[in-house]
């Protein structure tokens, strides 16, 4: 086997443990798949302050990279609809889009209308 071929299965290798985001510039991001698990919390985190009124802070660099994704639907085929959550609610803390649904507000502690 030649050097060349060597290379290219080493490169195969090491793209099936990475999520590989294609960028709208024609580059490339590349995440460990333990990015997901980071993301989810750091998400979830930002999401929670956002909620509290504090500011929410810069998103993870995996949601970053998916609002400039090219290949999107692919990724979510092969790694589930939560990446269009992690941007849905990007979405709304950065004030693009509304909840779905109508308003929610508490009229008493614990119950809501």
């Amino acid at each position: 086997m030649s050097v060349r071929n060597r290379l290219r299965n080493l490169q195969r290798q090491a793209e099936e443990e990475l999520l590989v985001i294609e960028l709208a510039d024609g580059t490339v991001a590349r995440f460990r798949v333990e990015s997901f698990e980071e993301c989810f919390m750091h998400e979830y985190e930002r999401g929670r302050r956002h909620h509290d009124g504090e500011d929410p802070g810069p998103p993870h660099p995996l949601v970053e990279a998916l609002r400039q994704a090219t290949n999107l639907d692919e990724l979510v085929r092969d790694q589930g609809t939560m990446l269009y959550h992690f941007l849905g609610e990007d979405a709304i803390i950065r004030g693009e889009m509304e909840r779905p649904g109508p308003p929610v507000r508490e009229v008493s502690p614990g119950r809501y209308e």
